[in-house]
């Protein structure tokens, strides 16, 4: 049974979605990790970064 172009844009609807959603989760887990204090693994993956820890300055 062949596909019509209906069937196709909904296909590639669909994928763009799912493309979409993966995305938008990955960023919400790095800003997320940012956020909650987690920064010091985040920041020791990213090569040349420098880490300021500000949690003790008065």
């Amino acid at each position: 049974m062949a596909q019509t172009n209906k069937s196709r844009v909904n296909d590639a609807c669909n994928l763009c979605v799912i493309a979409l959603v993966v995305v938008l989760a990955g960023l919400l887990y790095v800003f997320g990790a940012a956020m909650s204090g987690d920064t010091l693994q985040l920041s020791e993956s990213i090569r040349g970064a420098e880490i300021f820890d500000t949690r003790d300055v008065p």
